[in-house]
């Protein structure tokens, strides 16, 4: 280390003696370059370049030059612009601005920024300045007019010279906000001036608004300050009421209780006062009050309402109460008025219905046309069948058919009763029944016990049908409608018409009830005069089905002579039209029997099904066995499930007659041709044909559609002349021809049914013509 250092030295000297000597005695560049890179190798040097890497310099020069910077710029530098400057990079910049504010106290780095305490003084001045001229100031205002943190300001300036060269005082309140005395003062005189000139409540947000108060300092000198009034609360909506207000208030709330005998407690609300009940009963403790929901009203109004219910019930007419009570009254105050003014003694002589109360002579007038009504829906339901129906449904649930449908004989039906109300939505007598769900009918029914029956709950919709779960067992002989219908009818020339659905409801279970105690009463008169005519129509029915079973077994002996293919159409064809209508006969017969009520005119399988399950057990296996026999391919089978059905429906099969037989053919065969000589269709001619054909060549009949002519005509080719054959072949060809033609082809149509018509009279005079030849089948 010596011997180097020694060198250095040596250098140096030479360093120094170059530098002294002539121009030609100098270093160069190079030299010099090479020698600041040796002590810098050697550690003996440390140097910062610039950013060009033209020049450098020593860490102690760029000290003096950032300090030099920050006194040029007042006291406070961006190290951004101070690299710009020196033309050093910024990461150098701000590793010496760090070292320069370690080492001083009076120097602060803070946000990339370098600042001394000559300018922080300047600030505080600023900030003094600043505090006189608003009278309050606050750290958050400074942090962003000079771009520097809040709490920097509040510790390094604020606090360190308030009392000093920033004269104000703290905020109790908020730490960070800073007033004056004099602002205080001012404050002050503007609240008190402020609420000396109210004369009626006012917001405190208006009286802040006005005097261009913040509401914290308002709140923080409100109890320092003396004035004629209160404030309501120091949260926000708070009001401030003058005493002379609550004066003047007072005195009004009294005047208007005497002139009116009420006070509304919307009014008083308006007025701030959250209590009304407590304060009315305040103003006025020497008077008997009752306390509603919208208002208080005096005793005196009870006894008028129960001077009018009197005089309304020697009259048997109707009172509308809001006609004496005040009009702002609601409608539960005014059912609280009704329970003070009605005693039990008068609630059974009367119905009340929302304002309306109505004797019960004045709705027996209203009601009685609805008795006509009911008896002409009695006699309807005997004729249908529907109380039939009504009836064993009700001995199939085990109820006792002189039963009501509000009563039961045990404990049992006692709890099905209460289900079934439940269900239903249906209130029971007297005052005590629930309302539910109707605006009309959900507070408003009361009085009339006993026979009247009490409140009426149902949950009808608008058009006044009455929409509840009702049991498979029972049955409407009158609808609330119809009652409504009545009831407006009687109401025309009143201003009633509003509480008729009301009405309607109440009396709904009583007329239900009577309707159906006179049901019972005609029905029963009915079941002696309907013997005879049951009787009368049990021996017409037994010889309409003999007749088409008569038609079946002709039927069935012509099908017999086509091939088997032919006939299983043919049987099926058969079965599924006569069969059906024969079917169809005994499943009404047996409906009838069992009080089942099917009004339609045919049976579809799913209605054969639902009878087979709800008839009796006599008749379930002859209707089953029958019901499936018309699906088979048998007619015997068909046959004899008929003539089981027959016996159990206790009518007798008559045995075969050929004569008669024959005089059935021939009957059939003249109908068929005065059908033909009748028909236009082309199609229905050659169907028409083609039978009466067969039935004179075969002397038998068939039943056969459309889309067995073809089969038909085959089957008579042997039977007919060569002429006849061939007529027929081509009128049939033509059908199908006009048949298959497309719809937009006119002309091709047109053209066919001329030439069917041109064949249509040879056709039928081959029909009317026809013979049985001597290679007739026999």
């Amino acid at each position: 280390m010596t011997t180097d250092w020694d060198e250095i030295k040596r250098l140096a000297a030479d360093f120094q003696k170059v530098q002294l000597s002539s121009t030609l005695q100098r270093l160069s560049e190079r030299n010099c370059i090479e020698v600041v890179s040796l002590l810098v190798e050697k550690g003996l040097l440390e140097i910062i370049y610039t950013n060009d890497g033209k020049e450098y310099l020593t860490p102690d020069h760029l000290s003096t030059e950032i300090q030099d910077e920050l006194y040029i710029n007042g006291g406070r530098v961006n190290l951004t612009e101070v690299s710009k400057t020196v033309n050093v990079d910024l990461t150098k910049v701000t590793a010496a601005a760090n070292r320069i504010a370690n080492k001083s106290k009076d120097v602060h780095l803070i946000l990339g920024q370098l600042i001394n305490e000559d300018y922080l003084q300047r600030v505080a001045l600023e900030i003094n300045e600043k505090l006189i001229q608003a009278g309050e100031i606050s750290a958050a205002n400074l942090a962003e007019q000079y771009d520097l943190p809040a709490d920097f300001i509040l510790q390094k300036i604020i606090e360190k010279n308030l009392g000093k060269t920033i004269h104000g005082k703290r905020d109790p309140t908020d730490s960070k906000v800073f007033f004056t005395q004099t602002y205080i003062s001012r404050c002050k005189a503007k609240i008190r001036g402020a609420l000396a000139a109210l004369s009626r409540p006012t917001p405190i947000a208006s009286i802040l608004g006005q005097c261009k108060i913040k509401d914290k300092i308002f709140y923080a000198l409100i109890d320092e300050i003396t004035f004629d009034g209160s404030v309501t609360s120091k949260m926000s909506g708070a009001q401030y009421i003058p005493n002379v207000y609550k004066k003047a208030q007072n005195e009004w709330v009294t005047s208007l209780f005497k002139q009116n005998g009420y006070v509304q407690h919307d009014t008083l609300s308006h007025f701030g006062i959250s209590d009304t009940k407590a304060f009315i009963q305040r103003q006025l403790p020497n008077e008997e009050l009752v306390h509603l929901e919208k208002c208080t009203v005096g005793k005196r109004f009870v006894e008028q309402l129960e001077a009018a219910i009197d005089e309304c019930i020697s009259s048997a007419s109707y009172l509308d109460v809001t006609t004496i009570l005040p009009s702002d009254l609601s409608q539960g105050d005014i059912e609280k008025l009704l329970e003070m003014a009605v005693k039990p003694t008068v609630a059974r002589s009367i119905l009340i219905l929302e304002t309306t109360i109505l004797t019960h002579t004045f709705l027996d007038r209203l009601v009685a046309p609805a008795k006509q009504i009911m008896e002409q829906n009695v006699k309807k339901s005997i004729e249908s069948g529907k109380y039939q129906q009504y009836l064993a449904e009700k001995l199939s649930s085990g109820r006792p058919v002189g039963a009501q449908e509000g009563t039961g004989d045990s404990k049992t039906d006692r709890r099905e009763e209460r289900r079934r109300k439940a269900a239903a939505g249906k209130g029971g007598g007297g005052t005590q029944g629930r309302e539910t769900k109707t605006k009309s009918t959900k507070k408003h029914f009361r009085g009339g016990g006993g026979e009247k029956g009490g409140a009426f709950d149902s949950d009808s919709d608008d058009n006044g049908k009455v929409s509840k779960k009702k049991n498979a067992s029972t049955i409407e002989l009158i609808t609330v409608k119809e009652i409504v219908g009545v009831i407006e009818s009687s109401l025309d020339s009143d201003d009633l018409c509003y509480l008729a659905k009301d009405i309607a409801l109440h009396f709904y279970p009583q007329l239900s009830k009577e309707a159906l105690q006179t049901a019972q009463q005609v029905f029963e008169a009915s079941l002696q005069n309907s013997t005879q005519n049951r009787r009368q129509t049990h021996a017409a029915l037994q010889e309409k089905l003999n007749n088409l079973i008569g038609d079946v077994r002709l039927y069935e002996k012509g099908l017999k002579l086509f091939p088997t293919d032919v006939q299983q159409q043919l049987i099926k064809y058969l079965l599924k039209t006569l069969g059906t209508d024969i079917a169809n006969e005994l499943f009404f017969y047996v409906a009838t029997e069992c009080s089942l009520n099917y009004s339609t005119s045919t049976l579809t399988t799913e209605q054969r099904n639902s009878i087979m399950q709800e008839c009796n057990q006599e008749y379930k296996a002859a209707l089953m066995a029958l019901n499936k026999s018309i699906s088979g391919q048998s007619v015997d089978d068909f046959l004899s499930a008929s003539e089981s059905a027959l016996q159990e429906c206790s009518m007798i099969l008559k045995k075969i007659d050929k004569k008669k037989d024959r005089s059935l053919i021939l009957g059939h065969k003249h109908g068929l041709l005065e059908q033909l000589a009748n028909c236009t269709d082309p199609a229905l001619v050659l169907h028409l044909a083609c039978l009466v054909i067969f039935t004179i060549s075969t002397q038998c009949m068939l039943h056969a559609s459309g889309r067995h002519v073809a089969a038909i005509l085959a089957f008579l080719q042997p039977q007919l002349q060569q002429d006849q054959s061939q007529l027929l072949t081509q009128y049939h060809d033509l059908v199908l021809k006009v048949l298959t033609v497309a719809e937009d082809d006119e002309e091709g149509k047109e053209k066919v049914l001329s030439q069917l018509g041109d064949l249509m009279p040879k056709v039928k005079d081959v029909a009317s013509s026809f013979k049985k030849s001597a290679t007739s089948i026999e």
